[in-house]
C-alpha cells in the first residue's frame, strides 16, 4: 500500500473516531442532564409494569410510521420524503464508513457496498437506483420546507433561523454529492451498462463538461469525500442544535407511558420533601426536560393554541424552548452539586444554587401561564410527542401552592370550593334543588339504594340556571328509557377539575378523595355525567385515589340508548329549513377521543346533516373556559387587532357555517358559546343547545 493510501486511511479513521466520539458523548451528556430532573410521577401500574409493548407501539406508530406528521398531509408527505430518505441512506452511509475504515474506498472506490457484499450485484444495482430516486424526493422535501420557512413565512417558524439553513444545506449536500458521484460512476466504462435513468442522465452531463473515463474516478472521489465530510459534520452539529429532535424525539415516544391523556400527576402531599410544582429547572420532572430536547421549534403548538391565536402572550413553543435553554445552562451545576452525595445532601446542595426562577424568563411569565385553557391542542399538534400542558400545570402548581399567586377571581372560586364544594359558592344544601318535582332517587334518602347508574350532575348542572335545564332534560331522557338511576344530592361535591387545572393540587385532592369515598360507600360501579370536565376527572384521575368506575359521558349514553331502541329520537321540525353544527368539547374530544357519539345524536335530530366548522374534531378550537379560565377574567389588548376573547373567535367559526342551531355537550361550552352568539347579536336567529335538550325536545 503506497503512502497516499495510508494517509487516506489514517485521515478517514481520525474523522470517523472524532465524529462518533463527539456524537455519542453529546447525546449521553444531554441525557444525563435530562435525568437529573425530578423523578417522573407514574401511576402504580406503570411502576410495576414498564409496558414495553405500549412503548414499542408508540415508537413504531409515531416514529417509524410518522403518524402525527400526517395530520397535515402535504407537510407530512414532505417530511416523509426526508425521514424515509435517511432510512434508505443508512445502508449507503454504512457502506461508506466500512469502505473508509478498511481502506476499500481507495483500493476500489466503486465496488464495496453492503447490498453487493450481502446479496450480489443485482441487489446492489436495485439499491443504488433506489438511492437516486430517494435523493430527488429528499431534495423535493427540503425545497418545500425552505419555501415554507423563508418565502411563505408560515406562522410559528423562525425565518431568521441559521440552524435550519445549516441543516437543510447539509442534507442537500448529502443528496447532491451522492447523485453527482453516482453519475460519475456511469462514465467509467465498466459501470456504464448499469446506469439507470437518473445517474445515466447525470453521467451524460458529466461527459458534456469534459469528464471522461480517465477522470471519472477523481470526480467520484471528490463527491465521496464531500459526502462523508458532510456526514461527519452533521454528526458533530446536530446533537448541539435544535435538530437534536432527530435523536431525542424517538426517546420521547419510546419513554411515553400509557397513562390517560386526561390524567395529571399526583403530588404526594404527605412527603415532607415533596416539590410543590416547578419554579426552577431542576424541579421539573425529567419528561418535561426531554420534551425540551425533542422540540424542533416547528411552531405547530403555537399555531393551534387558542390563547396565542387570540393575541395572548402565551406561546407553548416558547415555554418548551426556554426549558431546553435553561436545562443546558443550569443543569450542569445541578448535576455537579448532586454528584457523590446522599439524597438529603444533594437536595441541600442544589437548594443553595442560584439556578434562577423559570417564570422570570421570556415566554414563561405568569401572564402566559395563566392564559392556558389546557385544551390539549398544542400536545395534539406536536409531532415529537411533547406535552406543553404538563409543564404549564407544574408551574401553576408552584405559583398557587408555594407562592399563593393567582387572580382574585380564581382565589374566590377556590374559596367557594372549600366552603361549599362548588365554584359558584352557592349553599351546598341546595345542590339537589334542581331535581324538585322530577321524582329522582337521592341515594341518601332512598330505602333502596341500588341503582344501575349514578347520574353525576356536576356543579354547573346543579347550580347554574342555564345548565339546570339540561340536567332536567337529561333526567327526562333516562326516565323515558326506564333507566334505574339515582343521584348523590347534597353528598355530591365538586369533582375538582378546576382546582387541579388551576394549580391547587391540595384542594383538588381533598375534593377527589371525599367524592371517591362517598361513591365507593354506595358500591357504585357505573357513572354517567353531562360535564366533560367531571367525566375526564372521574374516569381518568379518580383511579389515583381508589375510584375505579365505568364513567360515560351523556353524549355516549344518549347515543347508546337510541341505538338500543330505548328512546325514539325524531327529526326536528326545523331540520329541512335550518342548519345544525356541533362544537367539540376539548375534554371529551381531544382528551378522550369522543367525536362520533355527540355527532350521531345531533344527526338524529338534524336529519343526518351537520355543518362542520373550519376547526373541528381533533383540531376543534377551544371555547375558552377550560383550565379554570371560566373563573378568571380574560384580558383583551385593545391595541392589538388580533386580540379577542377565545369564545368570540370560536363562536365566529361556528356562525360562519350558517348554522341556525349550535349543539354543544358541555356546560362550560354552552355558556361560552351563548355569550359569543349574544356578542355577535345573533341570539334571536341562532339557538345554542346541549344535545340533551335537542333529544328531550324530540322524543315522544
Amino acid at each position: 500500500m503506497d503512502i497516499g493510501r495510508i494517509l487516506f486511511h489514517l485521515l478517514f479513521t481520525a474523522f470517523f473516531v472524532v465524529a462518533n466520539v463527539v456524537f455519542v458523548r453529546a447525546i449521553l451528556y444531554r441525557l444525563g442532564l435530562i435525568f437529573n430532573g425530578r423523578p417522573a410521577f407514574f401511576n402504580e401500574d406503570a411502576k410495576k409494569n414498564l409496558n414495553i409493548g405500549f412503548r414499542l407501539k408508540s415508537f413504531f406508530i409515531n416514529v417509524i410510521l410518522q403518524k402525527k406528521n400526517f395530520r397535515e398531509p402535504v407537510r407530512g408527505i414532505m417530511h416523509a420524503f426526508v425521514f424515509y430518505g435517511f432510512i434508505v441512506y443508512t445502508i449507503h452511509t454504512t457502506s461508506q464508513m466500512i469502505a473508509g475504515v478498511f481502506g476499500y474506498a481507495m483500493e476500489d472506490p466503486y465496488q464495496f457496498a453492503l447490498p453487493n457484499f450481502l446479496f450480489g450485484e443485482s441487489a446492489n444495482h436495485l439499491y443504488e437506483q433506489t438511492v437516486n430516486y430517494v435523493s430527488i424526493l429528499v431534495l423535493t422535501g427540503l425545497g418545500f420546507f425552505a419555501w415554507r420557512r423563508w418565502i411563505k413565512k408560515a406562522k410559528g417558524l423562525d425565518v431568521h433561523s441559521p440552524a435550519s439553513a445549516i441543516v437543510i444545506s447539509m442534507i442537500a449536500t448529502l443528496m447532491v454529492t451522492t447523485l453527482l458521484g453516482n453519475g460519475a460512476k456511469t462514465v467509467a466504462a465498466t459501470y456504464y451498462t448499469h446506469a439507470g435513468f437518473i445517474d445515466g442522465a447525470i453521467g451524460k452531463l458529466w461527459e458534456s463538461v469534459g469528464v471522461a473515463n480517465s477522470t471519472a474516478d477523481i470526480v467520484f472521489q471528490i463527491m465521496w469525500w464531500g459526502h462523508i465530510i458532510t456526514v461527519f459534520s452533521f454528526m458533530l452539529y446536530v446533537p448541539t442544535s435544535k435538530h437534536a429532535h432527530l435523536i431525542f424525539a424517538p426517546f420521547n415516544y419510546f419513554l411515553a407511558t400509557d397513562t390517560p391523556k386526561g390524567q395529571l400527576s399526583k403530588l404526594n402531599l404527605d412527603d415532607e420533601n415533596a416539590v410543590w410544582g416547578s419554579n426552577r429547572v431542576e424541579d421539573f420532572p425529567w419528561p418535561n426536560l426531554l420534551d425540551g430536547m425533542s422540540c424542533i421549534e416547528c411552531g405547530r403548538c403555537q399555531v393551534e393554541c387558542p390563547a396565542n391565536r387570540t393575541g395572548k402572550v402565551l406561546n407553548p413553543k416558547a415555554i418548551i424552548v426556554e426549558l431546553k435553554h435553561q436545562m443546558l445552562e443550569k443543569m450542569p451545576e445541578v448535576a455537579a452539586a448532586r454528584a457523590g452525595k446522599t439524597p438529603e445532601e444533594a437536595a441541600e446542595a442544589v437548594a443553595a444554587l442560584e439556578t434562577g426562577v423559570i417564570n422570570s424568563h421570556e415566554g414563561l411569565s405568569e401572564e402566559a401561564l395563566w392564559g392556558c385553557t389546557t385544551c390539549y391542542a398544542c400536545v395534539e399538534a406536536c409531532p415529537v410527542g411533547n406535552n406543553q400542558v404538563n409543564a404549564i400545570i407544574e408551574m401553576r402548581r408552584h405559583l398557587v401552592l408555594a407562592e399563593s399567586k393567582m387572580s382574585p377571581e380564581l382565589q374566590k372560586a377556590f374559596t367557594n370550593m372549600e366552603n361549599n364544594s362548588n365554584p359558584w359558592g352557592v349553599g351546598a344544601h341546595t345542590r339537589a334543588d334542581w331535581a324538585e318535582g322530577l321524582n329522582v332517587k337521592v341515594l341518601s334518602e332512598a330505602e333502596d339504594k341500588n341503582v344501575d347508574v349514578l347520574y353525576w350532575v356536576g356543579c354547573a348542572g346543579a347550580f347554574d340556571e342555564r345548565n339546570k335545564k339540561i340536567s332536567r332534560d337529561f333526567v327526562k331522557i333516562m326516565q323515558k328509557a326506564d333507566v334505574n338511576f339515582g343521584i348523590l344530592g347534597t353528598e355530591e361535591g365538586c369533582s375538582g377539575d378546576s382546582a387541579r387545572r388551576g394549580g391547587n393540587e391540595y384542594l383538588y385532592q381533598t375534593l377527589a378523595q371525599t367524592n371517591v369515598d362517598t361513591i365507593n360507600g354506595y358500591g357504585i360501579k357505573k357513572i354517567v355525567t353531562a360535564c366533560p370536565h367531571c367525566y375526564n376527572t372521574i374516569k381518568n384521575e379518580y383511579p389515583q385515589f381508589g375510584g375505579n368506575f365505568e364513567v360515560i359521558h351523556h353524549s355516549e349514553y344518549i347515543n347508546q340508548l337510541s341505538k338500543e331502541g330505548k328512546i325514539d329520537v325524531k327529526v326536528a321540525d326545523d331540520a329541512n329549513t335550518g342548519k345544525y353544527t356541533y362544537h367539540d368539547s376539548c375534554y371529551i374530544g381531544r382528551y378522550n377521543n369522543n367525536y362520533d357519539n355527540p355527532r350521531d345524536v345531533v344527526k338524529k335530530v338534524s336529519g343526518g346533516k351537520i355543518e362542520e366548522a373550519v376547526d373541528h374534531h381533533s383540531k376543534g378550537l377551544c371555547c375558552g373556559a377550560g383550565g379554570a379560565q371560566y373563573w378568571m377574567e380574560e384580558h383583551v389588548d385593545e391595541s392589538n387587532p388580533e386580540s379577542m376573547r377565545v369564545n368570540s373567535k370560536r363562536t365566529g367559526q361556528l356562525l360562519d357555517t350558517g348554522a341556525t342551531t349550535i349543539a354543544t355537550a358541555c356546560p362550560f361550552c354552552i355558556t361560552m358559546i351563548t355569550d359569543g352568539v349574544k356578542a355577535a347579536e345573533k341570539i334571536d336567529s341562532v339557538k345554542v343547545k346541549d344535545i340533551a335538550e335537542l333529544v328531550a325536545e324530540n322524543i315522544d
